[in-house]
């Protein structure tokens, strides 16, 4: 099932126009989220940033359209979930800049659980421009990005890296990371070619109350990342990521190792969970 105008319908009773400009040229936007604990704790965040974004690209976008905690309640009722699952909100390009858009919520299983033992991600094999404006998006021109993870995924590796020049660092296909330092958190800004995370910003909010210091860095260097304490990953669907291990640094490269979890990515996980899954609020 679908929710689609206020309405949930069969999956088959959506209709979009072939006219619109998602079927023309890739045009078009989504989040992807979950529930925590049967509540969609993060939805007005990325609906947020869904508007940004279709306000900065052009794309049609009625505020009104938009699904809120009682569609999400009905959509998984609609769909017998028991327990958590995950949200698609799509917005189509639209006919035009100002009209014709179409915009729906699915829901779909939870991800099989990460690794136990922490995530192995490649180095060196994504090359990302720092001057890409459409990075900062979650565009439905998705090819790059998918292209780059799965071809992580068939060398059994559980995420891949964007690569700047000077082999500088910003992201994961579809994660954002941080690293620890000491007593120090440090992450890529939203200057560069990244999309601004919505749980890289509450993994910030929640850090800037138990870190010494938490720094948005222009991107993170080799020596920065090799020499971390601690790695970790960001998604809204996963929580924090801890990563055990880096490949591919260069040819002839050994694997970058760390503890995973560390015990600072456990307390901050430990944190935003207990955030997420009260709703919103801090015991």
């Amino acid at each position: 099932m679908i929710w689609v105008g206020g309405r949930i319908v069969p999956d088959d009773q959506l209709s979009v126009s072939v006219l619109d400009r998602t079927f023309e040229h890739g045009l078009g936007l989504f989040e992807t989220l979950r529930s925590w604990s049967g509540r969609a704790t993060l939805l007005d965040r990325h609906l947020s940033r869904l508007r940004r974004s279709a306000e900065e690209l052009g794309l049609p976008i009625d505020p009104s359209a938009l699904p809120d905690a009682v569609a999400v309640a009905l959509l998984l009722r609609a769909d017998g979930v028991e327990g958590d699952a995950m949200l698609r909100i799509t917005l189509t390009g639209g006919l035009s800049a100002s009209h014709g858009s179409t915009l729906w919520m699915r829901s779909a299983p939870l991800p099989p659980p990460s690794r136990e033992e922490g995530a192995v991600v490649a180095l060196d094999s994504w090359e990302v421009a720092s001057s890409n404006p459409l990075a900062r998006h979650k565009t439905l021109n998705y090819w790059e990005r998918r292209r780059a993870f799965e071809e992580a995924r068939r060398v059994d590796l559980d995420e891949v890296l964007s690569t700047g020049p000077h082999t500088c660092y910003w992201e994961g296909s579809r994660t954002n990371l941080f690293i620890v330092k000491g007593v120090t958190l440090m992450t890529p800004c939203l200057d560069g070619p990244i999309v601004p995370g919505i749980m890289r910003g509450l993994v910030l909010e929640h850090a800037r109350e138990l870190m010494r210091e938490v720094s948005e860095v222009p991107s993170l260097s080799r020596v920065e990342l090799r020499g971390a304490d601690e790695v970790f990953l960001t998604n809204s669907v996963r929580g924090i990521l801890p990563v055990r291990r880096a490949v591919g640094g260069g040819p002839g490269s050994a694997p970058w190792d760390w503890p995973a979890p560390g015990p600072w990515t456990q307390r901050l996980w430990g944190k935003v969970s207990n955030w997420l899954h009260r709703g919103g609020t801090t015991a």
